[in-house]
C-alpha cells in the first residue's frame, strides 16, 4: 500500500470519493437554483 502503514492508507482512501460527492451535491444544488432563477425572471 505505497509503503505507508495500513492506518495511514485507510485514513487516506475515502478523501477524494468525499471531495466528489460534495462537488456533486453542490454542482446539483447550485444548477437547481440557478434554473429556478431563469424560469421566475423569463
Amino acid at each position: 500500500m505505497l509503503g505507508l502503514p495500513a492506518e495511514t492508507f485507510w485514513l487516506i482512501l475515502p478523501w477524494p470519493f468525499i471531495w466528489v460527492g460534495l462537488a456533486l451535491v453542490m454542482y446539483f444544488k447550485m444548477k437547481r437554483e440557478d434554473d429556478a432563477e431563469e424560469n421566475g425572471n423569463s
